[in-house]
């Protein structure tokens, strides 16, 4: 595009996901090492589930699994992990389809009139509504064409389904079309539908063209009920179908034609072999190629943009297709009989254990994001892990953020409590954490009964005043001239109180460190419990490689007391441990959104605690100084309202040069104290509070 002399160059995105992912990601979900990246894999996974609530308007569940295989089963999406590049939209574009299935089909249909499952599609409602479209009067319909009218009633509810979405949700048409591309448009089946194959009077040539007419090269004339069918179907007026039983009537007069249709060649066929003089051919009446014998009279029926296709010039209907095009043709019909049927049987490119990452990844609401660690100059973008929620699966699958065993306590293979009872050294550091956890809790319900005064209103009533609301009690007065008979009440309520707590799990934290911290922290979430209006998140900052060969900074959100009880504390916090570096702002700014939105215009206190100096991270520039970055950080979370504490971890001496990095960073925020003294916890924190109510 050229624009005032000069050339502008308009991105053009290769897929519909490049409108929503950053140009740069990478759908090949690749690291350096060339392993898969776990986390951009389930952040994408989330971005699909949450696609298919918006566009049914539904909390619609979507479980992703290890091999490739997708589908519904009237309750959830099932969606394969294999989301590779050129597999991304149309895994989209599945679960999309899918999750609209949901919505809109009845399947009740195929269950049995008690409401139980069953593979026995005889033994199903289904069954019951054909006989009683007078289908099978007699009761001897076999499995299979039980099978052919179903298999007639998923395409054509998918056509039901599909118009649907594309009038109600035209912002999502390109990940369906990404997804016929893959399943349906494939050049081989052009190249068949060309050269007249698959056009004998058959049940699986008639089906082959059936589910191919949405294809611009579809031939109507290539069977001899296929017009009829065509016309019966109606793709163009497909919305006068309201329901599924509407789209099941259509199934079943298409089947009547196939079958008639069949039929007939099966007795043609069967009378020439009997009088073969009779039939004047050798080819008897064999309808193979698409227009050999087709009637040339028969009128074009407004079929729209497939007009032109039947005789349109070239003889390719000539054209046989080769032995290795035959292959082809018959593994594309597979995929296409397979989507309708749900069964997409393809290994996938994740283990068991890697799906397993994944889906905890998923549901903890695990996110990649990228932080600017520029300190002047170009930007110099680091990506760091924010895991948002505390599971059970996040134990298990990622052990290196917890204590050692961690995982095996969470998933029964261990019981915590008889290795408590029996002494075992494996247990002594869960056990120190645990003690620590209830020290917090005691310490906190001291200091919650002090802060439960925030739960009364101060209530001032002034009266005789010359305006207001009228004092009943003074009414009377107005006859001696007394107009002061009015009065205000004015009710002193508490803010609301936002408290996000940041703890240091470097490595250089372990030990009475961490659970000092954690004893803290405990208590500060037990006190808020006790009252209203404050609200509690605990976070842990360190770094990790995340099974991978690079180090990323890594946040991981162990409560919040708007979702969490303190019970989660009680049977989670003990498995708590250190990992890694220390990111201190990296990972700050990799939360500052969080912390803004969740503290919803409240008076919000950012807490740290912390050991030390800040260390390198993987990707910073030679430039990079972690105390100056930190400090401009903290700076930022100030000017937006921020209120900052920040209690430094010590045991023994604390030297020099730490405690002016600690207050290069933190300021007069900067608080040197013993954290397991809640008297002088509460204090500060008090002292803050006072200082924002001024």
């Amino acid at each position: 595009m050229k624009q005032a002399g000069k050339v502008v160059t308009t991105y053009v995105p290769k897929y519909a996901s490049s409108f929503w992912l950053d140009r740069d990601f990478d759908t090949d979900f690749k690291r350096e090492d060339g392993g898969v990246d776990l986390t951009k894999l389930a952040a994408a996974q989330r971005a699909i589930g949450n696609f298919v609530n918006i566009v049914t308007g539904k909390q619609i569940p979507v479980v992703f699994q290890s091999n490739d295989s997708s589908y519904t089963d009237g309750e959830r999406v099932v969606i394969g992990t294999s989301l590779k590049d050129k597999d991304f939209d149309p895994a989209v574009g599945l679960a999309l389809h899918e999750g609209s299935h949901i919505l809109l089909t009845d399947f009740t249909l195929f269950k049995t009139t008690t409401g139980s499952n069953t593979s026995y599609l005889e033994n199903t409602v289904f069954a019951n509504a054909i006989r009683m479209k007078g289908l099978d009067p007699d009761m001897t319909m076999t499995r299979a064409q039980f099978g052919l009218i179903k298999d007639l009633l998923n395409w054509i509810e998918d056509r039901r389904i599909d118009y649907y979405i594309y009038t109600n949700a035209p912002g999502y048409r390109m990940y369906y079309e990404a997804m016929y591309n893959k399943y349906f448009n494939d050049k081989i089946i052009d190249t068949a539908l060309e050269c007249g194959e698959k056009c004998n009077e058959s049940i699986d040539d008639y089906f082959f063209h059936i589910i191919n007419f949405t294809n611009p090269k579809r031939k109507l004339d290539a069977l001899k009920e296929l017009r009829s069918i065509w016309n019966v179907i109606d793709l163009q007026n497909i919305s006068r179908l309201r329901n599924t039983n509407d789209a099941l009537d259509v199934a079943c007069q298409v089947y009547k034609l196939i079958i008639g249709a069949v039929k007939e060649q099966e007795q043609q066929t069967a009378s020439t072999q009997i009088t073969p003089s009779e039939s004047g051919s050798e080819q008897g009446t064999s309808m193979s190629g698409a227009g050999g014998d087709a009637d040339d009279d028969i009128e074009g029926d407004g079929d729209g943009e497939g007009e032109g296709e039947e005789g349109d010039g070239e003889d390719t209907q000539s054209k046989s297709l080769s032995e290795r095009q035959l292959e082809k043709l018959q593994k594309a019909l597979q995929k296409q009989k397979d989507f309708l049927a749900g069964d997409m049987k393809k290994t996938g490119r994740l283990s068991k254990a890697q799906a397993a990452t994944v889906n905890a990844l998923r549901e903890s609401g695990t996110e990649v994001r990228m932080v600017d660690t520029s300190m002047g100059g170009p930007m110099n973008s680091i990506e760091s892990v924010v895991i948002k929620k505390l599971t059970s699966n996040i134990i298990c699958t990622m052990p290196s953020l917890f204590s050692n065993m961690s995982d095996e306590y969470i998933n029964g293979s261990r019981n915590y409590e008889a290795d408590v009872i029996a002494n075992s050294n494996r247990v002594k550091h869960i056990q120190r954490n645990d003690e620590a956890v209830q020290r917090g809790i005691i310490l906190g319900k001291q200091l919650g009964r002090k802060l439960q005064v925030r739960d009364s209103d101060r209530t001032l009533k002034t009266t005789r005043l010359a305006a207001g609301k009228i004092d009943r009690r003074l009414v009377s007065q107005l006859g001696y001239d007394n107009v002061n008979v009015f009065h205000r009440i004015v009710t002193d309520r508490y803010k609301n109180y936002f408290i996000h707590i940041s703890i240091d799990a470097s490595g250089s934290m372990s030990g009475d460190k961490l659970r000092n911290a954690i004893t803290s922290a405990v208590a500060i979430a037990q006190a808020a419990s006790m009252t209203t209006g404050i609200r509690v998140q605990i976070s842990l900052r360190g770094t990790d490689c995340l099974s991978s060969s690079r180090e990323k900074t890594v946040t991981l959100y162990a409560y919040d007391s708007a979702h969490d009880k303190m019970s989660k504390i009680k049977s989670m916090f003990k498995y708590l441990d250190v990992f890694g570096c220390t990111p201190e702002g990296i990972a700050f700014k990799s939360i500052e959104k969080d912390i803004k939105q969740d503290a919803k215009g409240d008076e919000c206190i950012f807490i740290n605690y912390s050991d030390g100096e800040p260390s390198n991270v993987y990707g910073t520039q030679y430039s990079y100084n972690g105390e100056e970055y930190t400090r401009r950080v903290i700076n930022g979370f100030r000017e937006i309202g921020m209120n900052i504490i920040s209690y430094f971890i010590y045991q023994g001496t604390i030297y020099a040069g730490t405690k002016h990095a600690f207050h290069t960073m933190y300021g007069p925020d900067a608080q040197f104290i013993d954290p397991v003294n809640m008297s002088q916890v509460s204090r500060t924190v008090n002292q803050k509070f006072l200082e924002m109510a001024e």
